[in-house]
């Protein structure tokens, strides 16, 4: 059922409690069983097409419920047994009781559907950008909390703020993963229990980094045995003693390797979690990008460099632009370290006007868009200004797509080229990449 709803169901209006038996028509592309309630649809966790189900409602809006089957009464052929232990209470996988073709399947035909409708021209549906199903997340952030006087390390429940201690994770890096029971048994002989956050981990091309978030300053007995652990693991170590200071105890810098550049970033920049399919979405938007030596490029939401960088050995000339201005300052670094000298990066607001930008003063033929999970809404009409030919479009969201595609439509582009990327097996997250040509 290809239905991209932007409401969260967070934002409840009424809920109801009895349980109600329905038979479930259809799967969305997050791995919600789709049913009709007296006219209603309603999105439910864990129930496949096909089956009859009992059903716990969880929110009940107007147009459209959320609930839960709480008993399989008919069971699909197509349900699995999830290989994780803890899949049911966790929450950060919502799709391993669904096989993995009918996962990407489903997730496929929704955007396809859904971006076909936008215009009358066909538009050319390349396969499925893949990996690896499991063992492919190379950065996780761990919660860390006192729970009948125990520290527990692990991911937050779902809809709760109880932590689910945690082993191991399947969609980790194992290496990442054979972190969790050596973090455990650190933090068991902690002083300050009370003064403890959160762990990051991210695997990078040249180390493990983790990022320790401490309340306050460590005792020195603690603040030893975390080096100890680090230098034990070969860890590079960052403590954060507050939002404003995180201090590199030891270790190199990270850093990661695409399409022969090499991207440094530090532990509060965005990159992608999975490093196979980063490299492969790099090297699809080159191609159908198809940089040249006279091609003048603009890449928005560019972050470090990661599309950037790649283009610019290609490439005339690039201008990459970003909010964070920490992250343009790690972008210009980048580029000195990959002796590029074609590029240049700024930091611009970009939900605001940017055509008077001097970066924006001399002609773009081709643009890289990376927006966050909100899209690129708000500066496509300044984007559209600059009139590019071409133009590249790498989404995390659907529905934001959906929209900022019709836009562009609108705008007097075609919709050209679609893959979806499979970058977040065993979860409802859909990344994709689109091509848009100016119409002519």
């Amino acid at each position: 059922m290809a239905q991209f709803y932007s409401e969260k169901f967070t934002k409840k209006s009424k809920k109801t409690t009895a349980c109600r038996q329905v038979k479930i028509q259809s799967l969305d592309y997050q791995g919600l069983g789709v049913a009709k309630i007296e006219g209603k649809t309603w999105f439910i966790e864990n129930a496949l097409p096909g089956e009859e189900i009992e059903m716990r409602p969880i929110d009940e809006k107007r147009q459209y419920g959320h609930g839960k089957a709480v008993k399989i009464l008919k069971k699909s052929s197509e349900r699995q047994l999830p290989s994780c232990a803890v899949y049911r209470e966790c929450g950060g996988c919502q799709m391993q009781h669904i096989p993995l073709a009918l996962q990407r399947e489903t997730k496929q035909k929704a955007l396809f559907q859904r971006l076909q409708k936008l215009q009358n021209t066909p538009i050319d549906f390349q396969p499925m950008i893949v990996g690896e199903p499991n063992g492919y997340r190379r950065r996780t952030r761990l919660s860390i909390a006192l729970q009948a006087g125990k520290v527990v390390i692990g991911f937050r429940q779902q809809g709760s703020n109880h932590i689910i201690p945690l082993t191991e994770c399947e969609v980790l890096l194992p290496s990442l993963s054979a972190l969790l029971p050596k973090l455990s048994e650190l933090l068991t002989a902690w002083q300050n229990k009370k003064a403890l956050g959160h762990i990051e981990l991210v695997q990078a091309d040249n180390t493990i980094a983790m990022l320790f978030r401490h309340v306050g300053t460590l005792s020195e007995k603690d603040a030893v045995a975390l080096k100890i652990f680090a230098a034990r693991e070969e860890l590079s170590l960052f403590v954060m003693i507050s939002e404003q200071q995180i201090e590199h105890w030891c270790g190199q810098s990270p850093y990661y390797v695409v399409s022969g550049c090499q991207i440094g970033f530090s532990m509060r920049d965005f990159i992608q979690v999975n490093a196979e399919l980063n490299a492969k979405m790099v090297s699809q938007a080159l191609a159908w990008l198809g940089p040249s030596k006279n091609d003048r490029i603009l890449d928005l939401f560019c972050g470090v460099g990661n599309f950037t960088l790649p283009l610019a050995k290609m490439a005339g000339q690039v201008v990459g632009v970003e909010g964070v201005i920490e992250m343009v300052q790690q972008a210009k670094q980048n580029a000195e370290f990959n002796q590029l000298e074609n590029v240049a990066f700024y930091q611009t607001n970009l939900d605001e006007p940017f055509i008077e930008q001097p970066w924006a003063q001399e002609p773009f033929n081709k643009v890289l868009l990376d927006p966050a999970r909100n899209g690129a809404w708000f500066c496509l009409d300044h984007l559209c200004a600059l009139a590019p030919e071409r133009i590249c479009y790498v989404s995390c969201n659907p529905a934001t797509l959906v929209r900022d595609a019709q836009k562009l439509i609108e705008q007097g582009y075609r919709l050209e080229k679609v893959a979806m990327i499979d970058m977040f097996p065993q979860t409802g997250h859909l990344e994709s990449i689109s091509v848009f040509v100016k119409a002519t």
